[in-house]
């Protein structure tokens, strides 16, 4: 009931949050700068904050949590996860199904430069693999996916600024 895309810059996502009976509740944006630049989209439970917490401060991924740590908090998830620098991961955590007793899930790293998550991740991806904007593929997303709404909201990633180390003069 989502679409989060990154392509060329651009995080972007659909509107619309529905109940678990597939109700449409309000309209509003999925996707968030976390505080170490990062871009985050969520696709999943509306109230993510206890993994955003995990990552908010992550500047490279020998800082990720493990992924038992993800799956400790049972949280039903599917994020796009851009760090500054560009790298796309994918962070998931899946609720057991009848036959399982442990959650599933984890952190993948994206080996294309464009990623999408969501109920409209299909069409975004064959949207940005025909060289459309994240923009762009939310469009379509929303033009095929009943489950997604406009507006589309849009999120630039801001590369970290590179800092020239000085040495000191003996």
């Amino acid at each position: 009931m989502t679409t989060i895309a990154y392509c060329k810059g651009v995080m972007a996502c659909d509107s619309a949050y529905a109940s678990n009976d597939h109700m449409l509740l309000t309209k509003r944006s999925k996707i968030m700068r976390l505080s170490s630049g990062a871009l985050w989209g969520g696709a999943g439970d509306d109230d993510d904050r206890a993994l955003v917490e995990l990552f908010d401060k992550i500047r490279y991924p020998r800082q990720f949590p493990s992924r038992e740590a993800i799956l400790k908090l049972t949280f039903p998830c599917d994020v796009l996860y851009v760090m500054p620098n560009g790298r796309i991961f994918n962070i998931s955590a899946e609720e057991p199904e009848e036959h399982q007793t442990h959650w599933s899930g984890g952190i993948m790293e994206v080996a294309e430069s464009y990623y999408a998550v969501g109920s409209g991740a299909a069409y975004a991806l064959t949207a940005m693999e025909c060289q459309r904007s994240a923009r762009e593929a939310v469009e379509a997303a929303i033009r095929r996916d009943l489950n997604c709404r406009a507006p589309v909201h849009a999120l630039p990633l801001i590369p970290p600024k590179k800092v020239n180390k000085r040495r000191k003069r003996s």
